[in-house]
Order: structure tokens, then C-alpha cells, then sequence
């Protein structure tokens, strides 16, 4: 294959071809053009062919969006859990104060009575 693709080189080497073509200035005289033949350089082959700036926007816009939504959700959702527990800690708090003062309310009768017994 290597004889046939400098062959196809130099069959295009004056014309217009769709081959890469670059110039490499020498020594003394006219530069010298390079040609890149066309398998090994294609323009729009894979990726590039269907490369779409304003599509490629869109799908990161929307990624961006949906892994920001996931993430204010969790926040919320740990917020959420965090006001439920102090709530219901404080809950907790004011039912142990209301019991430990009646237990003092009652020592303090008890000891009205016997002090007026």
C-alpha cells in the first residue's frame, strides 16, 4: 500500500485535491509543499462530521441542570432532617422539664403538708 499512496500523492501533488496540503520553506529557493494524503487526514470522518456546538450546549445545559437539581434536592432533604431531629429533641427537652417540675411541685406539697401536719 505504501507504493500506491505515493503514487496518489504525486498524481495530486498539482492539482486541487482535497488532500491536506503544507508549506515547508528550505534552505535557498522555492519552498517545498508537503501533501498529506487523504486516509490518513479526512476532514468530517467520526466526531467531527457530526459536531454540533449548539446540541452540545444543550446536553451539557441539561446535564448541568438535572445534577444541579439532585444536588440543591439532597441539601433540602438533609436540611429537612436536621430541623426534624433539633424539633424533635426539643420536644423531647420540654417534655422531660414539664416532668421534672412536677416532680418538684409534688415534693413541695409533700413537704407544705407535712411542715403544716
Amino acid at each position: 500500500r505504501g507504493g500506491d499512496t505515493w503514487a496518489r500523492v504525486e498524481e495530486r501533488a498539482g492539482q486541487d485535491s482535497p488532500a491536506m496540503a503544507s508549506v515547508v520553506p528550505t534552505g535557498g529557493g522555492k519552498p517545498k509543499v508537503i501533501y498529506a494524503y487523504q486516509d490518513y487526514v479526512k476532514m468530517g470522518e467520526g466526531v467531527s462530521r457530526n459536531f454540533g456546538f449548539t446540541k452540545h450546549v444543550a446536553i451539557c445545559a441539561t446535564i448541568g441542570i438535572g445534577a444541579g437539581l439532585v444536588y440543591k434536592t439532597w441539601h433540602w432533604n438533609e436540611k429537612r432532617y436536621v430541623a426534624q431531629y433539633y424539633a424533635d429533641l426539643a420536644k423531647k427537652e420540654s417534655r422531660q422539664e414539664a416532668e421534672r417540675q412536677t416532680i418538684i411541685k409534688a415534693k413541695f406539697a409533700q413537704l407544705e403538708q407535712e411542715l403544716l401536719a
